[in-house]
């Protein structure tokens, strides 16, 4: 089933000075087996919208619809305890969420506290370890001790022991190298298509959002601006300069080039599918 949320609003801090309203009335449906984009300026409501879907934090009004829950500003935590199991959130700060003394302890944290029996998590742990690039000689770490890059693994790791049904990932490539952020999209990607798990992903990489989701929902001012199929919104550069984003590379050679005079098919997002669109052109250019 999608995730439907209704008219979500949210204030920090309310009845305070500090009163601050992050969402105001987002409407979304969000499909079940895609892999969606969440943009938007810092400040936009991108991480406010997405704690809400494991109710790490309540509507403040509105609704919504997630693997069988229905939350409101009435619902009860305890209730919805289990929706952190079907419902993975990854923090843009791995810091956020390593607290244990060892690195095998804080993987361990989430099957354990829903009552999975040791020798499975032992199994499950070591069928993750490779999947997020570290191996058992982490294990006895502590997570302090890591680099940026390999806390996030390991606060991957920890998410992906539970085998969500959905996995929500705020920035899951920042603080990784180039050919690591490579490798960690591959493997969402393989959960998406082989396991059908649904990936939200928080994201200011335009290159990463157009090579692998679906669909893009831009965030502006604690509202949703637009919701769209991904190549058709990169039809549409403007809208991401509107938000201070820069639009990927290939985006922008496709207006470069037609700034000078070239038809461009606009279904062309390869510079192998940008050099046939040129075909026969370049000679009456020069």
């Amino acid at each position: 089933m999608p995730i439907e949320i209704k008219d979500l609003e949210y204030t920090y801090s309310q009845g305070t000075p500090f009163e601050h309203k992050a969402l105001k009335g987002v409407n979304l449906t969000i499909p079940t087996g895609k892999v969606i984009a969440i943009i938007g300026q810092t400040g936009s409501g991108k991480s406010t919208l997405v704690q809400h879907l494991n109710a790490l934090i309540k509507p403040t009004k509105g609704s919504i619809d997630i693997c069988g829950f229905h939350i409101t500003p009435d619902t009860k935590l305890k209730d919805v305890k289990i929706l952190r199991k079907k419902v993975g959130l990854v923090f843009q700060f791995p810091e956020y969420q390593l607290f244990e003394e060892t690195i095998e302890k804080d993987i361990a944290f989430g099957p354990k506290n829903f009552g999975v029996e040791p020798e499975e998590i032992q199994q499950r742990i070591q069928e993750i370890l490779p999947l997020v690039g570290l191996d058992a000689s982490y294990l006895q770490r502590s997570p302090f001790e890591l680099s940026g890059g390999q806390k996030r693994r390991v606060a991957i790791a920890g998410i992906l022991v539970q085998d969500p049904e959905i996995l929500v990932l705020d920035e899951p490539a920042a603080g990784l190298d180039p050919q690591s952020a490579q490798e960690m999209m591959s493997l969402f990607m393989r959960l998406n298509r082989q396991a059908n798990k649904t990936i939200i992903l928080v994201s200011h990489d335009m290159e990463h959002v157009l090579r692998y989701c679906d669909e893009v929902i831009v965030m502006k001012d604690g509202k949703v601006k637009t919701q769209m199929d991904v190549h058709e919104f990169f039809k549409y550069p403007d809208i991401l300069r509107e938000i201070d984003i820069n639009p990927p590379g290939i985006v922008q050679l496709k207006e470069m080039l037609q700034q000078n005079g070239f038809e461009i098919d606009p279904d062309s997002y390869s510079l192998d599918e940008l050099a046939q669109s040129l075909k026969g052109q370049v000679a009456s250019h020069e």
